[in-house]
């Protein structure tokens, strides 16, 4: 199947659509049922996509289309900052397979509709590298992550990361700081006028700020889905931290230092999950950016054999795991 998207040509958009369907078949047959509504859903979110909780179907097609747009671009990230030996659509694939690998990924999300600014906020921190117009780039970046926490409040503890990775691209400038803290304030602050007009301004502070730092119980229940999912995904980190200089390998600077920055945003993503009193598997979107490019390196490392094995492995697992509540 990866021979499929092993070129660059642009008809494999249809077979990654496809094979996005494919993914989320189980979804849109009602295999899998939809989880509660998450409490940290921004305003913004609920105001948008409340109607997704009334129709489990809608929900699905949703979280299909989306994941199929955000694939397009993590596809067009990796192929315009060079981070594959080859341009091809295998990131785009791989993020299309990661976004749909866990049951509670197959609706939508908060946080799967603020992955989708964690991949430009990314794009804008590639592109400072030796620029000469770094503080728009800056203001963009905390822009677009701002822009993300309207939906999902939690995408704000991204920020200090974000900062962190600006670092690695560039030396820090005292402009750059400053459209750094502004593109930060911007989104939330249109947002607070919008629902201060409206008589929600304080709950609107109180969604976006006052919610931040709930730190998790720990009233897991180790049940066999949660040790299916954990494997899973303890599985792909533990591969992406063994394979940090195979991915690194063989790279222009540019590229070392946009794989240092995909490390920093994937391992803050999972750390996310812990910011929050219950256990919800939907956090985990927010690394899906950096998980599928890290996938998609894994495969164009290995012989086409071994890919191809592992690909169908993952496949298996991922379809094992959306049909395990039957």
């Amino acid at each position: 199947m990866l021979l499929f998207f092993r070129n660059i040509q642009f008809t494999n958009a249809i077979t990654l659509a496809i094979y996005v369907g494919l993914l989320h078949s189980a979804a849109f047959l009602g295999h899998i049922e939809q989880p509660t509504p998450m409490a940290e859903a921004g305003h913004v979110y609920q105001d948008l996509f409340a109607w997704a909780q009334e129709s489990s179907f809608w929900s699905a097609v949703a979280a299909a289309v989306l994941v199929f747009i955000q694939a397009l671009i993590v596809n067009s990230l990796a192929d315009k900052f060079r981070l594959m030996a080859d341009r091809n659509w295998l990131p785009g694939m791989a993020y299309a397979l990661t976004a749909s690998a866990l049951p509670d990924f197959q609706f939508l999300s908060p946080p799967l509709v603020a992955a989708t600014f964690v991949a430009f906020s990314i794009g804008k921190i590639f592109d400072t590298y030796k620029s000469p117009k770094s503080a728009i780039l800056v203001f963009d970046t905390t822009l677009w992550i701002a822009v993300g926490s309207l939906f999902y409040p939690k995408a704000l503890l991204l920020i200090p990361t974000l900062f962190i990775c600006i670092g690695v691209m560039r030396s820090w400038n005292f402009r750059d700081q400053i459209a750094f803290v502004i593109g930060f304030f911007v989104p939330l602050s249109l947002g607070w006028l919008w629902y201060f007009w409206h008589d929600l301004g304080s709950a609107f502070r109180e969604k976006q700020l006052g919610e931040l730092f709930e730190l998790f119980r720990f009233d897991i229940a180790f049940d066999a889905e949660m040790i299916l999912k954990g494997s899973f995904l303890v599985f792909l980190l533990l591969f992406f931290v063994v394979n940090f200089s195979a991915f690194s390998r063989s790279k222009s600077m540019h590229a070392q230092k946009c794989t240092e920055v995909l490390y920093w945003v994937l391992f803050t993503g999972a750390a996310i999950v812990l910011m929050r009193p219950e256990w919800r598997w939907e956090a985990f979107a927010l690394m899906t950016t950096p998980a599928g490019i890290f996938l998609a390196m894994t495969y164009q490392n290995m012989r086409s054999r071994f890919a191809e094995m592992l690909h169908i492995i993952l496949v298996v697992y991922v379809i094992m795991l959306q049909f395990f509540h039957l």
